[in-house]
């Protein structure tokens, strides 16, 4: 089912006096990525991110045509979240004043504070980036491995979903539509560099800053694709960061996390299939 970003809703004391969202900017950063898909050294290490801003393009007479933009990692094997990858492939981007980056309300400064967004309940609504923007007129968040040709639709916030190197990142902008019929962003999310039998895993912990205070606890969630197997193969420093070893379920699951002592962790997922792939997942306690 396709849900909105579910884990904002598990955040919400987490994220309470989040500082306000970063201004906007209204072009894309020359100095960072490059236009089209991940190539050479970056298409298996970078990813390509694509923004659709779908009824937006000519609203108001302002043109915005779909951008496809290689994001590279400037560091490969270190993860990297969703809204990092938007940054790296030099594309500005706003958050709310309520959630900070948790909730793009702003790519390219689209919409802007200025322009109507044709609501049908609200036809002059305009777009504030004070509180989560309305169902009805937000940008959907997509992401692909790179190995096929179909986007899925992210029921987690971008500030806390680890990027598939390789893949695709999606931000299509959904007005008036339903769960069922948010418009995936119109690029084929194929990355040729990708062999359709690799194995892919993404590990994410599911706090929207990833940071927890001693005592609590936290969920680590998992997914792969073409993994025979996958192992909780380590967590950095080697004590006090909770359990993690052993085998996981394949091709994805969950597990909770308690950690019994303060300091910055880092929880490494191994894949095995035709090949053996790792993500990272990193957790502060304070």
């Amino acid at each position: 089912m396709r849900r909105r970003v579910s884990a904002l809703l598990s955040s919400l004391a987490v994220l309470a006096g989040v500082a306000a969202a970063a201004p906007p900017a209204s072009a894309l950063d020359p100095g960072k990525g490059y236009t089209g898909i991940c190539t050479g050294a970056d298409a298996l290490t970078g990813v390509t991110v694509v923004v659709d801003f779908q009824e937006l393009d000519g609203n108001g007479g302002v043109a915005a045509p779909t951008i496809t933009r290689c994001s590279p990692n400037a560091s490969p094997g270190t993860q990297r979240n969703g809204v990092q990858a938007l940054q790296d492939a030099g594309i500005a981007v706003a958050g709310t004043a309520q959630w900070g980056l948790g909730f793009l309300c702003r790519l390219e400064n689209r919409p802007s504070a200025t322009e109507s967004i044709p609501i049908t309940t609200s036809p002059g609504y305009h777009e504030g980036c004070v509180r989560t923007p309305p169902g009805t007129a937000y940008w959907s968040y997509w992401n692909a491995d790179g190995a096929g040709t179909t986007w899925t639709y992210s029921s987690y916030g971008a500030m806390n979903r680890n990027v598939v190197p390789g893949g695709f990142e999606g931000w299509s902008f959904s007005l008036n539509k339903s769960a069922s019929t948010n418009p995936a962003p119109r690029v084929t999310p194929h990355n040729p560099a990708v062999n359709a039998g690799n194995p892919t895993v993404s590990l994410s912990a599911d706090d929207l800053d990833r940071t927890i205070t001693l005592g609590q606890s936290t969920t680590l969630t998992w997914t792969s694709t073409h993994a025979s197997a996958l192992t909780a193969s380590a967590v950095s420093p080697a004590t006090g960061g909770g359990a993690w070893s052993g085998p996981l379920a394949v091709p994805g699951g969950t597990k909770t996390i308690t950690p019994t002592a303060k300091g910055v962790y880092t929880y490494t997922i191994q894949a095995t299939g035709t090949g053996t792939v790792y993500s990272t997942a990193t957790l502060t306690v304070q």
